[in-house]
């Protein structure tokens, strides 16, 4: 990789080589050994006289690297990657091709001359699926916009870097092409939803998806499943926030298991277009991109659907860097790493900033406290478990880490009992209850590392609204899509098996007679029908498709020895008998199988 050092020069004095006599070498190497002696012995004599202080364990023998400023041909024009800090980040990772991104899109022009050496291939040398075509061939054939929109994505994230050619992507990692989404940009939830599983049965660390809808939906979708499938595999989901300008995240980008991304303008504030609000994450450069497009030539693209790919690069850095790390650490550094845009801490217009390559990457060289593993909700008489590892250097001595809670993010008045360790090392605090009559738990995690404290970010878990035997019932089978199949499969059986039942032994009793529905019952007979068979004050009988002048009384099968219908109006229908239930004592109707207040079975 070739090096160029414009930004900073260092200076080093310039060695002269002089002849001197042997003597004079002597009293220099002498004077310089007294100095030593008389700087240890200062040394020594600061140590002795604070016998309180212990021995501070030092970081050494970490890799350092000249600052890297690649010789790409448009560099000096990707704003984007020096507002992120890239080209930091570089002196310690660019990448690992052993870390893969899926760009589920319209697909990627994987042939492009600063892409190709970065695409992922499977294991028949092919670099990904089309889902539209159903064939092995991802070829972007945006033919319709001329946008080539995944290319685009596919060239933030890993264009070729430092090869003296157009570009430099984000990070040198491998690309997955997915083609989900047609010539003109559009496509459905059932194609991206394969594309989602497909990419992570196949090892994707990260899956981008700058693609959405404004809709809204009642219910679990097929996509959202699919995302969720992919987080239970570790997998990172990061999205675009959208790009109508309103207050309100595109979907999937507002589902809870996906990393939304807003964009920001060269001005560094957030764009126009950029949706925002309830749920955004974080931000990233989003106008004017300078990316790859088909025909191995660039342009300049616009959207969330750029800002996006900035952040997928990110999260494929720090997997490259520390492989180790879940899907939840990666997305606790990202957020805690920021760059603060907006008012102080997260908020609704830029998340928690602008996302940051560099401060990511140094934080996995100090200590950092990820909490990966808190409910969102709990039952109010439910006791819950709250889990957290420590990142960083291994190795660094933990004297004391534990949870401090309260019912106010500033009243943490409350702790669980101290534990140690060392650093990359998982914890866990429970028995952990709601506090009688509040509405919300509030906490943060601190620890003491190398005789340094550290702390997390405040958390909280709030109370359901639902029953706490029905909230057990909904954790169970959100947490378990056999467990939810199943179920829905075991009511769908009960519904049409109870009915049928029923209707058979209401033949059983009673004897079946003419009846209309009580909305269409006629008041009068048709003047164009034969007259009945019986008085008029009585309902009509049925009347066959091709009837004869005078239809024959219908004799019920069932009840040959019914008597005749007599003259007069009939006798009102009697109301559904009742019986008592043996077990429970409960009133039902003599036709049910089985008590619905207490299940006891009739027959």
């Amino acid at each position: 990789m070739r090096v160029r050092n414009l930004s900073r020069m260092i200076w080093r004095p310039t060695l002269v080589h002089s002849r001197r006599s042997l003597p004079s070498l002597g009293l220099r190497a002498a004077a310089l050994a007294a100095g030593a002696l008389l700087l240890v012995a200062t040394l020594a004599g600061v140590a002795s006289a604070e016998p309180g202080k212990t021995p501070v364990l030092v970081i050494t023998d970490f890799p350092v690297r000249a600052s890297l400023i690649p010789d790409d041909t448009f560099w000096a024009d990707q704003w984007g990657l020096r507002s992120v800090q890239a080209d930091l980040a570089w002196n310690v990772e660019t990448g690992s091709q052993s870390v893969i991104v899926a760009v589920v899109d319209t697909g990627v022009w994987w042939t492009h001359n600063d892409i190709l050496a970065n695409m992922w291939s499977n294991t028949d040398g092919t670099h990904g699926y089309d889902f539209i075509d159903s064939d092995t061939n991802p070829m972007d054939e945006d033919t319709a916009g001329g946008t080539f929109h995944g290319t685009g994505v596919a060239g933030v994230v890993a264009a070729l870097l430092d090869n003296g050619y157009q570009i430099a992507g984000a990070a040198q990692v491998g690309v997955m092409a997915l083609r989900a989404l047609g010539p003109n940009g559009e496509g459905s939830s059932y194609n991206t939803s394969r594309a989602i599983r497909w990419a992570a049965d196949r090892g994707a660390k990260i899956i981008n998806l700058s693609l959405g809808t404004n809709d809204t939906f009642s219910g679990p979708t097929d996509m959202q499943l699919a995302i969720d499938y992919a987080w239970g595999r570790g997998a990172l989901v990061v999205a675009a926030a959208g790009n109508a300008g309103v207050n309100r995240l595109d979907y999937p980008a507002r589902l809870p298991n996906v990393v939304s991304v807003a964009a920001l303008e060269e001005t560094g504030g957030r764009a126009g277009y950029s949706n925002y609000g309830s749920g955004l994450d974080i931000s990233a450069p989003g106008s004017r991109i300078l990316t790859l497009t088909a025909n191995h030539q660039i342009h300049y693209l616009y959207g969330t659907s750029l800002a996006a790919p900035y952040v997928s690069a990110a999260a494929a850095l720090l997997w490259s860097y520390e492989p180790a790390l879940t899907n939840v650490d990666v997305w606790n550094i990202l957020n805690r790493t920021a760059e603060d845009k907006g008012s102080p801490g997260p908020d609704t217009g830029y998340g928690w900033g602008e996302v940051d390559y560099w401060g990511a990457i140094n934080a996995l060289n100090r200590p950092f406290i990820s909490v990966n593993n808190v409910p969102n909700q709990v039952a109010r008489s439910a006791e819950f478990t709250v889990g957290w590892s420590i990142l960083g250097p291994s190795g660094l001595p933990i004297s004391d880490t534990h949870v401090v809670w309260g019912t106010s993010p500033g009243g943490l008045g409350n702790a669980t009992p101290a534990q140690t360790g060392a650093t990359k090392a998982n914890f866990t605090a429970g028995g952990l209850r709601m506090p009688e009559g509040a509405s919300a738990f509030y906490f943060k995690v601190v620890a003491t590392v190398n005789g340094t404290p550290y702390e997390s970010e405040v958390r909280s878990v709030t109370v359901t609204s639902l029953p706490d035997f029905l909230f057990v019932l909904y954790s169970l089978f959100a947490s378990n899509l056999l467990y939810l199949a199943l179920f829905i499969l075991a009511l769908a059986a009960i519904v049409a098996f109870v009915p049928s039942r029923r209707r058979r032994a209401r033949r059983a009793v009673y004897h079946p007679r003419v009846g209309y529905p009580y909305a269409y019952r006629p008041t009068a007979p048709p003047p164009a029908q034969p007259p009945p068979a019986v008085p008029r004050a009585a309902p009509p009988p049925y009347v066959a498709p091709a009837p004869p002048p005078v239809p024959p009384p219908v004799v019920p099968a069932a009840a040959p020895a019914s008597p005749p219908p007599t003259s007069g109006p009939p006798p009102a229908a009697a109301g559904p008998t009742k019986k008592r239930c043996p077990n429970c004592g409960m009133t039902v109707n003599a036709d049910n199988l089985f008590c619905f207040f207490c299940g006891h079975a009739f027959r």
